[in-house]
């Protein structure tokens, strides 16, 4: 069965830059991995090279892997609230009524990429996505149905969900 697997980025700071131990925790990370036939990533520096850390590949950029295009002053900000929120970035962007619609927006585009995705693989085939928390979280309560109000969850750098061709979603740690 096909799969497509849609993980976050490394850690990063607050400027949007992959830290050192980010950079060493995707490098330990790529030897639990299987191969993948199709490597995508955001547009964002730091999702390309944590691709390109866990696959050795340089992935194809994709900007519906992408989140908000935000200033670089409202990025740092989501970082630091995101701190102190119980769902981190996701929940801060979710709870804004100004940025609610473009995530949910930017998830609807994840799961475009995700279901084109399926028709560029091989039979048995898997891909990696790599994209950004409230983008993800966004895409996985469309794909599973669930009410686009509040963010109830986040994912940690490099945790995820892949979702099969059946279209069945499962948590990937």
């Amino acid at each position: 069965m096909k799969e497509v697997h849609i993980r976050r980025h490394a850690p990063k700071d607050a400027t949007g830059v992959l830290t050192e131990e980010g950079k060493k925790l995707a490098t330990a990370f790529k030897q639990g991995l299987q191969e993948f036939n199709l490597v995508i990533s955001s547009n964002k520096p730091r999702a390309v090279e944590t691709a390109q850390l866990l696959t050795g590949i340089y992935p194809m950029l994709d900007t519906r892997a992408s989140g908000i295009p935000f200033t670089k002053e409202q990025e740092k900000e989501f970082h630091e609230r995101g701190n102190h929120h119980p769902f981190g970035i996701a929940g801060v962007i979710f709870d804004s009524t100004e940025f609610r619609p473009l995530i949910i927006k930017k998830g609807e585009n994840l799961v475009a990429l995700i279901t084109e995705t399926f028709d560029k693989l091989p039979e048995e085939g898997r891909a990696l996505i790599i994209s950004h928390d409230g983008v993800m979280v966004a895409a996985d309560m469309i794909l599973r149905h669930a009410p686009l109000t509040k963010a109830e969850k986040t994912y940690e750098p490099l945790q995820g969900f892949v979702v099969y061709e059946d279209q069945t979603v499962k948590d990937l740690l």
